[in-house]
């Protein structure tokens, strides 16, 4: 909600770029609570994804500061959401943990239309194609990527997985230019190269570190 506030004051690359600060609140929240010093190799490529997405993102524009802040709100949250779930998923299995999740957002999200003023109240779909579309993106585009998403926490911790995160708005420029007809511009491809290429980077030093485990 924060983040879609912020959107009607502030160029939508500035946004992403702010936003996509977050891995580095990760890295930094689990070395202090946890004791998770980041390795070289994160750090190379964690520098890496956030020149890519701040070169992807081009010339923004004015910045509203009351919108930046929101961004920065929403950036810290998110990353503490992350720490949080790296404490508790090992403690439940992984359907049990997204199914709490998601009944929790859309708990959350029914109280906020039932409170929030008459110029953000909700609208629903009139037609069978708008609530087709409604459950497509609340099963792809919510349950399934939080499920990967927590699956990927287990499996190499929130800072290798708050890294390869910085992956989504690469996603998001590879399908506006294949879906919405948008450039493909040079700058979105260098930022682009950057972040695949840590991404690349960081799977290739994790498949190498687990083959090393399993021949120990």
């Amino acid at each position: 909600i924060l983040y879609f506030t912020a959107l009607e004051n502030i160029d939508s690359g500035l946004a992403i770029t702010i936003f996509y600060c977050n891995p580095i609140i990760v890295v930094l929240l689990s070395w202090w609570i946890f004791g998770v010093k980041p390795s070289r190799i994160i750090v190379v490529c964690l520098v890496s994804t956030l020149t890519g997405v701040a070169i992807a993102a081009g010339q923004v524009g004015d910045a509203n500061t009351i919108s930046v802040i929101l961004v920065l709100i929403v950036a810290v949250e998110y990353a503490f959401y992350m720490i949080v779930c790296a404490k508790v998923l090992p403690k439940v299995d992984l359907p049990t943990g997204v199914t709490i999740v998601m009944f929790g957002a859309a708990s959350s999200l029914a109280v906020y239309s039932l409170v929030a003023p008459r110029s953000v109240s909700a609208i629903f779909p009139a037609t069978t194609s708008g609530w087709v579309s409604v459950v497509m993106l609340a099963i792809i585009a919510t349950v399934i990527p939080t499920a990967t998403l927590y699956a990927g926490i287990k499996l190499l911790g929130t800072s290798k997985a708050a890294v390869i995160q910085t992956f989504e708005p690469v996603s998001s420029i590879i399908a506006g230019v294949i879906f919405l007809g948008e450039p493909l511009t040079l700058p979105r491809i260098v930022g682009a190269t950057f972040v695949i290429g840590a991404v690349g980077v960081l799977a290739a030093t994790e498949s190498r570190d687990s083959a090393q485990l399993i021949h120990q």
